[in-house]
């Protein structure tokens, strides 16, 4: 019922998890779970399970195995390298190095630390968002104790001149911290060689999981725990251990480093045909980020005139899943702070759009988008709809007032089957299958409550349907039918 296949371009978001990862996973859910500090033999093998994962990592990473600390994230691998370093070095000193266009795991820990007594300095960029090392060089003090950088920026996609980071830092005894989350699938990296202290990074950009990180810590570094307990991963990350997570984490670099080279070459030569096309087809939009160094799979415009979340929202209504900056950040409609810091135009800076290609694109995809783009371009700049970030779901008290109160709704119900076989009153049951040929027996005037069993995947796929074809004001009831009814499994 929804059309043309669905083309993810939000790979700088998140990736799908792969086949093979989740097929090296599935045995610790279902028979190696036991918890990996017991002294058990299920333990041994589980706490084995994690050891061979994190070998692996680090030779393929070229770093010492005791070097790898799993995390829940890249932004807990951010905060434990930043927080820990302060702590650890508050004798030193109490000034830290960053710029402004770093992920929000650093600059809100950056922020926060300021108002402990720790001093920081955001350098600028240039329009490419290109660091101004001059300005590293001469911020660098006595009681510098960390720099904490981007790799490759999520945003726009530039990628750094690390090699010239390294040596302004590396003159001065302190502390260096790359965010790599967008760099490893992407880029070789050899930590012995790369030279610096610490590094994070993250699972789910790289077809590994949610849930799970790592933070490289070169032997000697001394971090303060954010997190203490038991003791896991060497006294720096208390917890017990997510092995199945770890594990796939480990298949996932692995086939990523073996993979990378062609994966490398076949993205570029997408991104160029996507960034090529759009700045010949679409007036009043520039490129964001390095034109050369940058991702390979990674391309980011702003329009003039535009709102980036609307043409986001359009774009996902014609079947492209695409994002008009950091994730993290997404809901909001304030500009991005990264543009802003790169000096973007105020006629072009709401105006963001990103698009990042992954493992599962293909050509085609790009040839689609590029057609589809332009005509929700053209249509938008003549429609000036105003931006509309309202949340497509309703909560179970919101909705109940609204039954209390009699207020004119349609409720439509969309379960496969009618079970369980209680409905709310005065709900119209249209099978999610038969949603798109019914649509006639709907009143698109007024605000429709979509339920389904749970509220999980079907409602928020026909709010979309429903969306697309002129229903003004569409919710998905929260926790659908299940909560509605506090059912007990």
């Amino acid at each position: 019922m929804f059309g043309k296949r669905l083309v993810y371009l939000d790979n700088t978001a998140t990736t799908r998890t792969r086949r093979e990862v989740v097929s090296e996973m599935a045995k610790y859910f279902k028979s190696i779970y036991a918890n990996p500090s017991s002294i058990h033999k299920d333990g041994l093998i589980a706490r084995g399970s994690i050891e061979m994962a994190r070998e692996r990592i680090a030779q393929t990473l070229n770093c010492l195995s005791d070097e790898i600390i799993f995390t829940g994230s890249g932004t807990e691998s951010n905060n434990l390298a930043i927080r820990g370093t302060a702590m650890s070095q508050a004798g030193k000193g109490k000034h830290i190095i960053t710029s402004q266009i770093e992920h929000s795991s650093i600059l809100k820990t950056c922020q926060q630390l300021e108002t402990q007594g720790y001093e920081v300095t955001y350098l600028d960029v240039d329009h490419c968002g290109r660091f101004d090392l001059d300005r590293l060089s001469r911020s660098i003090r006595t009681d510098t104790i960390l720099v904490s950088l981007g790799y490759v920026n999520n945003e726009i996609g530039t990628v750094q001149d690390v090699n010239k980071i390294i040596g302004i830092v590396r003159k001065h005894n302190i502390i260096l911290h790359f965010d790599a989350v967008q760099a490893l699938p992407y880029i070789h990296l050899d930590l012995s060689l790369l030279g610096a202290d610490l590094v994070s990074f993250s699972g789910h950009k790289l077809y590994a999981p949610k849930g799970i990180g790592l933070l490289y810590v070169r032997q000697g570094t001394n971090l303060i725990p954010a997190v203490t307990g038991g003791e896991q991963e060497f006294g720096i990350r208390s917890g017990t251990e997510n092995v199945p997570y770890i594990v796939g984490l480990s298949k996932a670099i692995l086939l990523n480093h073996k993979e990378k080279d062609s994966y490398v070459k076949g993205l570029s030569h997408m991104r160029n045909l996507l960034i090529e096309g759009v700045l010949n087809s679409i007036p009043d939009c520039v490129l964001t980020g390095d034109p050369v160094n940058r991702s390979p799979n990674h391309a980011s415009f702003c329009f003039r005139g535009l709102n980036g979340k609307m043409l986001v929202k359009e774009l996902s209504l014609h079947g492209f899943e695409v994002s008009s900056g950091s994730a993290c950040s997404s809901p909001r409609n304030d500009p991005s702070h990264v543009l802003q810091a790169c000096k973007i135009d105020q006629e072009f800076l709401h105006g963001s759009l990103r698009v990042t290609l992954g493992k599962y694109n293909r050509k085609r995809d790009v040839e689609r988008f590029l057609k589809t783009l332009a005509d929700v371009v053209s249509r938008m700049r003549s429609d000036k709809n105003p931006y509309n970030n309202e949340s497509i779901f309703m909560s179970q008290t919101e909705f109940r007032e609204k039954m209390e109160k009699g207020e004119s709704m349609q409720i439509l119900d969309v379960r496969h089957v009618n079970y369980p076989r209680r409905s709310i009153p005065g709900s119209i049951h249209i099978p999610v299958w038969k949603v798109k040929n019914n649509l006639r027996r709907l009143d698109p005037t007024l605000e429709t409550i979509v339920v389904c069993y749970q509220g999980d995947i079907i409602s928020p796929q026909v709010h979309q349907t429903l969306v697309k074809h002129g229903f003004k004001k569409v919710k998905v009831l929260k926790g659908g039918l299940f909560n509605y009814f506090r059912f007990i499994v």
